[in-house]
C-alpha cells in the first residue's frame, strides 16, 4: 500500500510536466490548427540556456529564468515569423513537417554550442528534502515542480477566459475569417500563441533539466507530452492536465511492476500502448471536439 501510494504521488510529480508541455501544444493548435513537434525541441533550448546563464555566466537565478523566458520569446517570433507565416493556406501536413523540421533543428544547436552534453544546474534551484507525512516521503523539489506548473497552468486558463486577447484566441479557434470579420487580427493572435506556447515549453524544459540533468534525452518528454495531448483532446486544456497526470502516473506504475519484465527504456512506450486503446474507443480524445462535416 505504501509502495502503491506513493508511485501516484510521484506520478502526479512527473504528470504535472507532461501536462504543463501538452498545454504548449494546445495553445498553438487552438489558434492555427497546427500540431507544433518544435515544442518538444524547446525543452531542450530552454533546459540548455538556463544552464548557460546559471553555470558558465553566473547569472543570478531569477535573472536567469528571465533570460531564457525572453530568448524562448524571440525563437517563438523566429519560428512564426519566417517558417509559418509563409505557409498560411498551404496545406496542412507542410506546417507541421516543418515544426518536425524546427524540432531536429533545435538538436542540431545544442549539439552545436553545447555538444550535447548531459550537464546539471550545480544544485537544485528548488528546495530538496523530502517532507514525511505518515509512511509517506514525497521529495520537495517534485512536488514544488508540480505545484509551478499547476500555478502556470490556472494562470494560462485565467488568461483565456477573462482577457480580451485571451477572447481573441478562443474567436480565431473558432473561425478565423469571423474573427477577421470582427476586427481581431488573426496573425497577432497567432503570434502570441506562438510566444505562450514557447514559453510555456521553456517552463517545462527548466524543470526537467533541474529534476532530470539537462540533455539532448530531454525532448523525449515532449513526444511523451504528445500522447496527453491525443488522449485528452486536441483542444482542451483541462484534457490536457488530466491527461499528462494520468501518463504520469501510468508511466511509474510501468516502470516499477513492469520494470523487471520490460528491458530498458521500454516502458517509456507504455502511455503510447495506452493511448493506442483510448483512440480505438474515442478517436478525438477524452474531452476533445468531435467535428462532423457534410460532404
Amino acid at each position: 500500500m505504501e509502495d502503491f501510494l506513493k508511485s501516484i504521488m510521484l506520478g502526479l510529480a512527473s504528470g504535472g510536466i507532461y501536462a504543463l508541455v501538452a498545454v504548449s501544444y494546445v495553445i498553438i493548435y487552438k489558434a492555427t490548427r497546427i500540431f507544433a513537434f518544435s515544442q518538444a525541441g524547446m525543452l531542450v533550448i530552454g533546459s540548455y540556456t538556463l544552464w548557460q546563464c546559471l553555470i558558465v555566466w553566473s547569472l543570478p537565478i531569477w535573472l536567469s529564468i528571465l533570460i531564457s523566458l525572453a530568448i524562448g520569446a524571440v525563437i517563438a517570433l523566429i519560428i512564426e515569423r519566417t517558417c509559418m507565416r509563409p505557409l498560411i493556406g498551404q496545406p496542412i501536413l507542410a506546417p507541421i513537417v516543418v515544426t518536425l523540421g524546427v524540432m531536429l533543428l533545435f538538436r542540431g544547436i545544442a549539439l552545436l554550442f553545447w555538444h550535447g552534453e548531459v550537464r546539471g544546474y550545480g544544485g537544485s534551484f528548488l528546495p530538496l528534502g523530502a517532507w514525511e507525512i505518515g509512511f509517506l516521503s514525497l521529495p520537495k523539489i517534485q512536488v514544488y515542480g508540480f505545484a509551478i506548473c499547476m500555478i502556470v497552468i490556472a494562470l494560462l486558463i485565467s488568461f483565456y477566459k477573462y482577457t480580451r486577447t485571451g477572447l481573441g484566441m478562443r474567436v480565431v479557434h473558432e473561425d478565423h475569417l469571423v474573427a477577421q470579420n470582427l476586427g481581431i487580427n488573426v496573425k497577432r493572435i497567432f503570434k502570441y500563441s506562438w510566444i505562450f506556447s514557447c514559453s510555456v515549453a521553456v517552463i517545462g524544459g527548466m524543470l526537467l533539466g533541474n529534476i532530470q540533468g539537462v540533455g539532448l534525452d530531454l525532448d523525449a518528454n515532449g513526444l511523451v507530452a504528445i500522447a496527453a495531448v491525443l488522449f485528452g483532446g486536441l483542444e482542451s486544456f483541462g484534457g490536457a492536465v488530466i491527461a499528462g497526470l494520468a501518463i504520469g502516473v501510468i508511466q511509474i506504475f510501468a516502470i516499477q511492476y513492469l520494470g523487471a519484465l520490460l528491458p530498458g527504456e521500454i516502458t517509456m512506450l507504455v502511455p503510447f500502448v495506452f493511448l493506442l486503446l483510448i483512440l480505438l474507443i474515442k478517436p478525438y480524445g477524452l474531452f476533445g471536439l468531435v467535428r462532423i462535416e457534410r460532404l
